[in-house]
């Protein structure tokens, strides 16, 4: 049953409809510099040094140093790893076949412990205190205690919960096959309201005021108040994906064309686009330069000065 409703999974159709090419060493073009990972990367996260990144056809994670790109360590985890997060001291990672999270010691790389999610956890997110899994398959975000593994609660929200995000009081859940997001209170769960959006939602981000939602078979992000008003929605790429937060602006993983989207966050304009490796879907900032997981390249794309007008290509 998995497996079928795995095959539905767009992500996943669209990482397993071109063959992974492996990247050798280092690509740079421009201001993007490409470096080789595992098989299928789709998800980074950064913990203030690093770069991690989960392999996902690889089960595996590889950590690399954000400076040169030099890959520092790759650790295996649990099956079909598809999201990481850090929380000050840990890396996180959901393991989707496997049903499970596994915390991996940043500082090393070890094995903290496995610990029992929902059904396909694809989604993760680090809120200051606690973990928050959005389980594909069930239609549940669960809610682990940051410091021991602990189960907390586990929320019900809409169909195909993909990507969270935080607003500082809030989480925000997209649910990919209900074109909605679903806001939930951090303290103890409760559901807030859920508020439509665009046609398969995936990524979500906050920019400290306001939330952005990619809708992935929309080519657009639809830009949202914290009381779930529409704001504006905004054209992109071809199948918006991966969405994060850097400085003054949103950017946005383009997944079917190849491309990353540098949007401002006051007007919704696209400031430029960027060409990266195959099948973009996870994107992290590191304080300077924008990292990218291409899924079908086998590798990440590092776009250097994010921020800077000027210097973009």
């Amino acid at each position: 049953m998995k497996w079928n409703l795995l095959a539905k999974s767009l992500i996943v159709v669209l990482a397993l409809a071109i063959v992974a090419q492996p990247v050798s060493g280092q690509v740079t073009t421009a201001q993007t510099n490409s470096f080789a990972v595992g098989d299928g990367p789709e998800a980074v996260a950064y913990d203030g040094n690093n770069v991690w990144v989960a392999n996902q056809f690889s089960d595996s994670v590889t950590k690399v140093r954000a400076s040169d790109g030099a890959v520092l360590g790759t650790y295996s985890v649990g099956k079909r790893p598809v999201a990481l997060a850090f929380d000050g001291t840990n890396i996180w990672v959901a393991n989707y076949i496997s049903d499970s999270v596994t915390r991996l010691r940043a500082s090393t790389g070890a094995t903290l412990g496995t610990f029992a999610a929902g059904d396909g956890p694809g989604g993760l997110l680090y809120d200051g205190a606690n973990i928050w899994v959005a389980n594909r398959n069930s239609n549940t975000v669960k809610k682990l205690s940051a410091s021991t593994g602990a189960a907390l609660g586990t929320y019900s929200v809409g169909a195909r919960p993909i990507a969270l995000a935080s607003d500082g009081t809030n989480i925000w859940v997209t649910n990919n096959t209900g074109n909605s997001v679903t806001k939930l209170r951090a303290s103890d769960g409760t559901n807030l309201g859920t508020f439509a959006v665009g046609k398969g939602p995936f990524g979500v981000a906050c920019d400290g005021v306001n939330i952005w939602v990619a809708n992935f078979f929309s080519r657009t992000v639809t830009k949202l108040a914290t009381d779930g008003t529409v704001l504006g929605t905004f054209a992109v790429g071809d199948g918006p994906a991966g969405v994060t937060y850097a400085g003054s602006f949103i950017w946005v993983a383009n997944n079917g064309s190849n491309t990353v989207s540098k949007i401002q966050v006051s007007n919704g304009a696209v400031v430029k686009t960027f060409s990266v490796g195959r099948s973009p879907y996870g994107v992290v900032y590191d304080g300077a330069n924008l990292w990218v997981a291409s899924s079908s390249s086998a590798a990440v794309s590092k776009i250097s000065p994010a921020n800077s007008l000027s210097a973009v290509p």
